[in-house]
């Protein structure tokens, strides 16, 4: 079976066409706030934020099923912030390697005393699929200065503080913290507020609310 030269060389044109027009956005970025642990009996507390850059689909690249996002960047950053004072240390911040790539996490699994914390990253090999068989992790010690060292995993003694709103017995500085994904929000005392206290920027920079 054969076909026009003509109605061939329009087939391929058209084809051409589509390709071309199978294009991408500009990067946006986007950063949330995942995890909020106090740190001591103190108004400071360790926040988790994951950061990505990404291009979205435009064109007819994204037919029939909203099309895939070109994902550029991959980050998580550790800070640590007091409440009371307001202030915000970055204490970690690493990209996600091809290793970690796909389901990429940043997390806190425990604290050593109020001196360092033990911080994971989970994920899969880049370019595949993702689920636990396939999940790798790196486990590091973090110290308040910022000092990051590798380390085999978490000691079993390093655990994470219990979440309760009523004072515990012999607990001097009352907070409590919590997120919403945008802010860090604390309750300074047993009968204050929730009040917004820290906001992550698109950017995944984290800084004082109203500063």
């Amino acid at each position: 079976m054969t076909g026009s030269p003509g109605r061939l060389g329009r087939v391929v044109v058209a084809l051409v066409a589509l390709a071309s027009a199978c294009t991408y956005g500009p990067p946006e970025t986007r950063s949330v706030i995942g995890q909020v642990v106090r740190v001591g009996d103190s108004h400071q507390a360790l926040v988790v934020i994951s950061y990505e850059r990404a291009r979205p689909p435009r064109g007819p690249s994204t037919f029939p099923d909203g099309g895939k996002t070109k994902v550029l960047e991959r980050r998580g950053r550790l800070y640590l912030v007091d409440a009371s004072r307001r202030t915000v240390s970055l204490l970690m911040d690493r990209a996600a390697p091809d290793s970690l790539w796909q389901s990429f996490r940043l997390s806190v699994r425990g604290l050593d005393g109020d001196s360092a914390a033990y911080v994971q990253m989970t994920g899969c090999p880049r370019g595949g699929e993702c689920h636990p068989d396939l999940s790798r992790s790196a486990t590091f010690r973090v110290t308040r200065r910022g000092d990051v060292d590798s380390v085999r995993d978490v000691p079993a003694g390093a655990g994470l503080p219990g979440v309760m709103l009523a004072r515990r017995p012999g607990e001097g500085s009352y907070v409590r913290f919590g997120t919403d994904g945008a802010f860090v929000t604390a309750r300074l005392g047993e009968r204050a507020p929730w009040t917004h206290v820290f906001v992550v920027d698109d950017d995944g920079t984290l800084s004082p609310v109203g500063s």
